[in-house]
């Protein structure tokens, strides 16, 4: 067996080497090896051969593989943006609950419960200026959003009494930042030009926007932050 055949065998990934190569690495060895090569037996020839071969190939493997060097380890994959992923934490807030959606002018409903007024509901839009309403029972709140995130004012209520250590299902609608919607009285000049916007002011009138708009462009996420819960100690009986 030669040296190229225990080479490819030794080293199946990376192409033999040239018979310049080998030739190179076979003379230097020779060089080292020359004053004692003095065989006096078929036998002992023949071993010493093999021992040439084989110390030739680990030569040549070791210049292969100074010539290959050391792939590089590949780098993690990148985080998902917040508008398909929101991040695990805010500000020092743990997430609670999150919810996605691939596009706009759609709903979505978040469940969580709350353990301390430093409760967060971030909702995070692709497309800046996009516009999203929540509910809650009879409460609303709206705004805007883009990838950086907006706040949701439902989660100031964690300051009335009993909103916290109870469950909560809140009820999201974003819609893109050309959606016919009226953004207070003084967005709408007279002669009923408001008639032909939505007033966001409940779940029914969310309802009839995203019915009429359709799935737009523009995914969205949102979730509930909190507090990190606090570790479980236990004790040996």
């Amino acid at each position: 067996m030669d040296e190229v055949t225990m080479l490819a065998q030794a080293i199946p990934d990376v192409p033999p080497p040239s018979a310049e190569t080998v030739a190179r690495a076979r003379a230097r060895l020779a060089a080292r090896q020359a004053p004692a090569r003095r065989p006096r037996t078929r036998w002992g020839w023949t071993a010493g051969a093999a021992v040439a071969t084989t110390v030739v190939v680990m030569t040549v493997v070791m210049l292969v593989s100074n010539l290959v060097g050391v792939s590089e380890p590949a780098p993690p994959p990148a985080a998902s943006p917040a508008f398909e992923q929101a991040p695990r934490v805010y500000k020092g807030l743990d997430r609670l609950a999150g919810a996605r959606m691939s596009q706009s002018a759609t709903k979505v409903s978040l469940r969580f419960r709350p353990t301390s007024k430093k409760i967060t509901v971030v909702i995070f839009c692709q497309m800046p200026g996009s516009i999203f309403f929540s509910t809650e029972g009879g409460s609303g709140a709206g705004g805007m959003c883009g990838p950086d995130g907006a706040l949701s004012m439902l989660a100031d209520k964690a300051y009335e009494p009993g909103w916290l250590g109870r469950d909560h299902k809140i009820t999201f609608w974003v819609f893109p930042p050309d959606a016919p919607v009226a953004r207070g009285r003084s967005s709408c000049p007279p002669k009923g030009a408001c008639e032909r916007k939505y007033d966001l002011s409940s779940a029914k009138t969310a309802d009839r926007l995203a019915a009429k708009l359709g799935k737009r462009l523009g995914a969205w996420s949102v979730a509930a932050y909190d507090v990190p819960a606090a570790p479980t100690v236990s004790s040996a009986d």
